[in-house]
C-alpha cells in the first residue's frame, strides 16, 4: 500500500475519533467487557492476511484495523477491531479537539519524521493544538498537531526544558489515557 493510500485511510480513521462497535465485531465482543459499545481510535494498524484474504490471482486491499481505547469498570483498556467492525459516531472538530488536546503522543524518531529535536528531548509529547495543512499533492488536508515536548536540561547545552513543534498527525501515535 502506498503512503498516499495510508494517508487516505488515516484521514478516515483519525485517531481521537469515537466509534461504536458493529454486530460484525461479534468475535471481538466475546472478549469485551459487558456494556461496552464504543471507544476512541488510538491508531490504524495493518492486520495479518488470513487465509480468506489470500486468494490466488485476486488482488485485495491489505486488511487494516484500528486500536480502540475502551472504558472498562476497572479503568481503560484497548482492543483491536477490523475497520469494517466499527462505525463512526457523529463528530465535529470541536469534539475532536476536546478529545485530542492534552493527550500524549509518541513519535519514534527512527521513522525520520523530519523534526530537528534538541538534545535531551523526550520521545513523547503533549498535544496542545490541532489544525490542517495541504497534503503534498494539494488534493486533501492533513491533520497537524502542535506539541509540547519535555527536554532534559541536564542533556541540553542551552538548558532548555520544553520544546514546541508542529507535526503531521500521521507521524504520531496517540497514547492511551492514564
Amino acid at each position: 500500500m502506498s503512503m498516499e493510500q495510508i494517508r487516505a485511510l488515516l484521514r478516515v480513521y483519525t485517531p481521537g475519533r469515537r466509534v461504536r462497535f458493529l454486530p460484525e465485531a461479534l468475535a471481538t465482543r466475546e472478549r469485551m467487557p459487558a456494556g461496552v459499545t464504543e471507544g476512541v481510535i488510538l491508531k490504524l494498524l495493518p492486520l495479518a492476511k488470513t487465509q480468506e484474504t489470500i486468494l490466488p490471482h485476486v488482488s485485495l486491499p491489505d486488511p487494516y484495523g484500528v486500536e480502540v481505547e475502551i472504558e472498562t469498570p476497572g479503568g481503560r483498556d484497548t482492543m483491536v477491531f477490523r475497520t469494517e467492525e466499527v462505525a463512526f459516531l457523529p463528530s465535529d472538530e470541536e469534539e475532536l479537539r476536546r478529545e485530542l488536546v492534552g493527550r500524549s503522543v509518541n513519535f519514534p524518531r527512527s521513522s525520520g519524521i523530519g523534526i530537528d529535536f534538541p538534545p535531551g528531548a523526550a520521545d513523547d509529547g503533549i498535544i496542545v493544538g490541532i489544525g490542517y495543512r495541504d497534503d503534498p499533492t494539494g488534493m486533501a488536508l492533513d491533520r497537524i498537531v502542535s506539541l509540547e515536548i519535555p527536554v532534559d536540561p541536564t542533556l541540553n547545552p542551552d538548558g532548555e526544558t520544553l520544546f514546541r513543534t508542529v507535526a503531521d498527525f500521521t507521524q504520531c501515535q496517540l497514547m492511551r489515557k492514564r
